[in-house]
């Protein structure tokens, strides 16, 4: 158990050491055995991670089955398991594929729910918390993991401590959620654009990966 207590230690100071010991994802083309650690040892993923601990603003072009929506997913809800205090928004296109399906491992809400039921001594390590249909709250901490379709309006509401955009490019209202999200990376906080290349957002998601919109 004192191992255990000393991982868990390790874990809440790095996100590397909380994907090591803690975090399993599903694997949909496996059905026998879709329950899997997750590949935190793989130099991309590390690098990544790296990343995105020292940079406010993050934008990714993705390739299918590089497992790096399960990534972000992760690094969100690692800042709400052992943090105080913050709100990470887990944005898609429509509300219903930010929730998703826990059983399936699919949408984002969905994935964190499937890291949190399949992760090994949840009950003895992890502080209380309410899960919803859209979000998670943790009691201990105050801080909240929240699912939110598309555009800056929920974004506005309430500030974030961090923005997770899946697919931004397939989300017309890109832009708009990434001015709003200007307040919250002035206030220390961070923004994540990850997406396939597609130009369904009238253009926003290249200028901002080509680095032409500038601060917000």
């Amino acid at each position: 158990m004192e191992r255990l207590a000393d991982r868990w230690t390790i874990a809440s100071r790095d996100p590397l050491g909380f994907m090591r010991w803690f975090v399993y994802t599903a694997d949909q083309h496996d059905k026998e055995r879709p329950c899997k650690r997750f590949p935190y040892h793989l130099p991309y993923i590390q690098y990544l991670t790296r990343l995105w601990q020292h940079n406010q603003r993050l934008s990714i072009l993705k390739s299918r089955q590089m497992k790096q929506t399960w990534l972000f997913v992760i690094l969100s809800l690692w800042e709400v398991i052992f943090h105080k205090g913050r709100l990470i928004m887990l944005q898609s296109k429509r509300l219903e594929d930010a929730v998703g399906d826990s059983n399936a491992g699919d949408g984002l809400i969905g994935r964190a729910k499937y890291i949190m039921e399949h992760m090994p001594f949840r009950e003895q390590l992890v502080p209380g918390y309410d899960p919803t249909a859209v979000m998670f709250r943790f009691r201990d901490t105050g801080s909240t993991l929240w699912a939110i379709p598309q555009g800056g309006a929920i974004i506005r509401q309430r500030t974030a401590s961090g923005l997770f955009s899946d697919e931004s490019a397939f989300q017309p209202e890109a832009s708009d959620a990434y001015t709003a999200a200007g307040p919250c990376i002035r206030g220390g906080g961070w923004m994540v654009s990850l997406t396939t290349p597609d130009y369904s957002d009238g253009g926003h998601t290249r200028r901002l990966h080509e680095d032409e919109l500038g601060e917000t």
